[in-house]
């Protein structure tokens, strides 16, 4: 599957360990667009998915995450 290159309103992130950077990128975003998607495991050259597994507790960090910035 392939999302595609990323754009504006899109961010893409090898792994959940971006997500410092990640917060960063949304928080761009929205500021401009009011609007935006973030995928986790996709590569960044050619948008391709490549999975990742996420634990239960790497969710309710990146939850909290956007809680706390967002």
């Amino acid at each position: 599957m392939n999302l595609g290159m990323e754009n504006e309103t899109t961010e893409h992130k090898r792994s959940t360990a971006e997500l410092e950077a990640a917060m960063e990128s949304v928080a761009s975003i929205l500021n401009k667009h009011d609007h935006g998607e973030l995928y986790f495991g996709v590569r960044l050259r050619d948008g391709e998915v490549i999975g990742m597994d996420v634990s239960e507790k790497t969710l309710r960090v990146i939850s909290q995450a956007f809680t706390n910035r967002v």
